[in-house]
């Protein structure tokens, strides 16, 4: 008896869709946030591309004998490097607010775990780097 093989989107995809709720409207700087304006706006992209993400999980996927399976998996690539060039872009952004290292706290706290469970590039992944950016934030560049 064969075992029904795991596709890692359907898995991501599932618990993205299950978390959806929490997903923030937007990310808004605030006056305070002027010293972070440039992650607050890496931040907001990342929210874009993570909400599109969802909405794409969350809808029906077209059977991958039709043609539009190829314009759908297309755009969710898309996204996907979308988000992962925001993460990456982040882990290069020192967050000086306490609003900033709240906001890539967030972000740690979202995508580390799934980043660690289906870890295939290493510890030099975007999700890792951005760990260790925001570390390096709250210790003051310490290390």
């Amino acid at each position: 008896m064969s075992k029904p093989s795991v596709c890692r989107r359907k898995v991501l995809g599932a618990s993205l869709v299950a978390t959806a709720a929490a997903v923030p409207v937007a990310a808004s700087p605030s006056p305070v946030g002027g010293q972070d304006a440039a992650l607050l706006d890496v931040l907001a992209r990342y929210w874009q591309a993570e909400r599109a993400i969802l909405e794409m999980e969350a809808g029906t996927e077209p059977p991958i004998s039709s043609p539009a399976y190829l314009v759908w998996e297309a755009k969710f690539d898309g996204l996907i490097a979308d988000r992962a060039r925001a993460i990456f872009q982040m882990s290069d952004l020192r967050a000086v607010t306490a609003e900033g290292q709240r906001a890539k706290a967030q972000i740690v706290e979202r995508c580390l775990p799934s980043s660690v469970r289906w870890n295939d590039g290493g510890l030099d992944t975007s999700e890792i780097r951005l760990a260790l950016s925001l570390a390096r934030d709250v210790a003051g560049g310490a290390a």
